[in-house]
C-alpha cells in the first residue's frame, strides 16, 4: 500500500469512531449485561452481520514488554484447542523463543473509549501454521466483550498509560477483582527503530484468540486489518530504562522482574476488524491489502451508531410498559367485579 492509500485508510478508520455514538453505546450497552451469556453472543453474532466493519485505533504510546516463558508445559495448557507454544521474536535478529508478551495501550473504537493491558501467549495454529496472539488475561477501564464471559464494565483502577513531562512512558494498572497489579515506567530518551519481526506483527494479527481462563469452546480467532507498513518497525528501549515495579500476571509462567525486551509505538495504529470475515481467511500480507482495497471502495454500509442500541431500547422499554399498565388494568378490572 502507497502513503496516499494509507492516508484514505487511516481517515476512513477514524471516520468509524465518532465520540457522539461512542458515548451513547458505552452507556446503553450496559443492559446488554443484564441479558444471559448466550443471549449476548447472539446479540454480538447479529451486530456482525449488519454491521460489517468496526474500527479499533491505539493511540500513542503503545507498549509492549516480552518475557521468555519458563514453563512451557503450563503455557501450553492455557492454549485454547488446536495451538500449540511457538518460537518468536519482537524484532528482526533476536534468538526466537517462547513468549508471554504485554501490551498496554489507549484505544478508540467504534463502541468504546479507554485504557487495557493484556497478556498474550505467542502460539501457533496447528491446522493453519500460522503464529496467534492468545489473550490470556487482560484488565480495562472501559467497556468489553469476550466470549466467555460477555459483556463486562471497567476491571481495574486505576488504569493508567499515560507520557510525563520528562520523557517517560507510565502504566499503572490494578485489578478490582483480580487483585493483580501491573506498574512501571519506562524512559524513552535512549530509544532506538528498530526493524520487527514480521511473522509475530503481521501474520500473527491476522488470527487472535482467547486462552486460559477466557477459554470456552465456542469462540473463535478473529483477525485485525491494517497496512502491513504499520509493524515494520518500533522503537526498543533498553531494559536498563524501564523501572518495573510490579507484575503480578501469569505467575509461574514468567519470571516477572526480568523482562526480556521492551517496544514502544510512538505512533498511531489504525485497524479495522471485518466482524462477518470467515475464519482463517487472513493468511498473507496480498490478503491484508485486498480487504483494506475493499473497504476503501465500499460505500453505504451501515456503521455502529447509538441509535441502534436507543430504537430497540426504547421498543423493549414500552413494550414492558404496556404489559405492566396492561395487567395493572386487568387486576383493577377483576377487583371491581368481585
Amino acid at each position: 500500500m502507497d502513503r496516499d492509500a494509507n492516508r484514505q485508510f487511516i481517515s476512513k478508520t477514524e471516520s468509524l469512531v465518532r465520540p457522539k455514538d461512542v458515548t451513547a453505546i458505552s452507556f446503553l450497552g450496559d443492559f446488554n449485561r443484564l441479558l444471559p451469556v448466550g443471549a449476548q453472543g447472539k446479540v454480538m453474532k447479529r451486530g456482525s452481520i449488519d454491521i460489517p466493519y468496526m474500527g479499533f485505533i491505539v493511540d500513542p504510546y503503545c507498549f509492549f514488554l516480552a518475557y521468555r516463558i519458563t514453563d512451557r508445559a503450563a503455557a501450553q495448557a492455557m492454549l485454547p484447542s488446536g495451538y500449540e507454544l511457538a518460537d518468536a521474536r519482537v524484532f528482526e535478529g533476536q534468538p526466537a523463543g517462547p513468549l508471554v508478551i504485554v501490551g498496554a495501550f489507549s484505544v478508540r473504537t467504534s463502541a468504546f473509549i479507554g485504557n487495557r493491558v493484556e497478556f498474550y501467549i505467542i502460539a501457533r495454529k496447528r491446522d493453519t501454521g500460522m503464529v496467534s496472539w492468545i489473550i490470556a488475561d487482560y484488565e480495562t477501564n472501559t467497556n468489553n466483550y469476550e466470549p466467555k464471559n460477555g459483556f463486562g464494565g471497567y476491571t481495574a483502577d486505576p488504569a493508567v498509560l499515560t507520557t510525563t513531562p520528562y520523557g517517560e512512558v507510565l502504566v499503572d494498572f490494578a485489578g478490582i477483582r483480580s487483585g493483580k497489579a501491573l506498574r512501571f515506567t519506562a524512559s524513552l530518551e535512549k530509544a532506538a527503530w528498530r526493524d520487527l519481526d514480521r511473522e509475530l506483527w503481521v501474520v500473527g494479527n491476522l488470527s487472535v484468540d482467547y486462552g486460559g481462563e477466557l477459554s470456552v469452546a465456542s469462540s473463535k480467532p478473529f483477525s485485525l486489518i491494517f497496512d502491513p507498513a504499520l509493524m515494520g518497525r518500533a522503537q526498543e528501549i533498553p531494559l536498563e530504562c524501564v523501572a518495573l515495579a510490579k507484575n503480578d500476571y501469569l505467575p509461574g509462567l514468567i519470571d516477572a522482574d526480568h523482562p526480556l525486551c521492551a517496544a514502544v509505538f510512538p505512533y498511531s495504529q489504525h485497524f479495522i476488524i471485518k466482524q462477518d470475515l470467515a475464519e482463517n481467511s487472513l493468511r498473507t500480507e496480498a490478503d491484508l491489502e485486498g480487504q483494506i482495497l475493499a473497504f476503501l471502495g465500499r460505500t453505504g454500509f451501515k456503521t455502529m451508531t447509538g441509535d441502534a442500541i436507543k430504537k430497540p431500547l426504547l421498543r423493549g422499554l414500552l413494550l414492558s410498559a404496556a404489559l405492566t399498565y396492561g395487567l395493572i388494568a386487568y387486576l383493577i378490572i377483576r377487583l371491581n367485579q368481585s
